[in-house]
């Protein structure tokens, strides 16, 4: 993370924001069936929900919060009335087939850089265990309603991650995973796109040392 060279007026209006933001509900709802006949649902905080949270939290305390696109990375930086800012940049993986793909990544991208700045957090996932289950069983047709730039952005994922465990990094696959900060449904969708193979690398990868 980056800073101004002072923060002594933006870190108490953070702080200050703080003390009022409450957990957000994730109030987008997406109902899956999948093809093997079980149906599951989940839900999750959209960017506009996220920002129509916090503008008026910020217009109170003088904050303003914008995020740019550069050539590797997304740029989200916290401005303060004062002048002062903090920012935090995320790697974006510029090797998608099209644009839809990677317009997929920034939107989600955007989202969770945007909490994780701030210490928002939305709520549990009431549906994540059923989700979580059907990963033992049936998976067929999990993922299949997501938004189709979240779907082919998973796909160029999942090719990602198949090229660095063939190559022999599956540890730097399981990571790439991991900083992805996918939801259970996402990592679902992304991983039946991986062969029995690389799913097997991935575990070993991730057993304890």
């Amino acid at each position: 993370m980056k800073t101004s060279e002072t923060t002594k007026e933006i870190y108490p209006a953070i702080i200050a924001v703080q003390s009022q933001m409450q957990t957000i509900p994730r109030d987008k709802d997406v109902k899956v069936k999948t093809q093997r006949g079980p149906e599951y649902s989940f839900k999750y905080a959209p960017l506009d929900s996220i920002m129509e949270y916090i503008k008026p939290l910020f217009q109170d305390r003088g904050l303003a919060v914008v995020q740019a696109v550069d050539k590797e990375s997304l740029t989200t930086r916290l401005i303060h009335t004062s002048g002062e800012w903090i920012e935090s940049e995320t790697h974006l993986n510029r090797d998608h087939a099209n644009m839809q793909g990677f317009g997929g990544e920034v939107t989600y991208k955007r989202r969770y850089a945007l909490s994780a700045l701030i210490g928002l957090v939305s709520d549990d996932d009431n549906d994540a265990p059923k989700v979580r289950k059907l990963r033992n069983g049936a998976v067929e047709g999990i993922g299949d309603d997501l938004p189709e730039d979240w779907k082919t952005w998973l796909r160029d994922l999942s090719d990602d991650v198949a090229s660095l465990c063939n190559a022999g990094n599956a540890d730097k696959a399981a990571d790439l995973i991991k900083e992805s900060n996918l939801e259970n449904e996402q990592l679902i969708y992304m991983e039946r796109h991986l062969d029995s193979k690389v799913r097997t690398a991935l575990r070993n990868a991730q057993r304890p040392q």
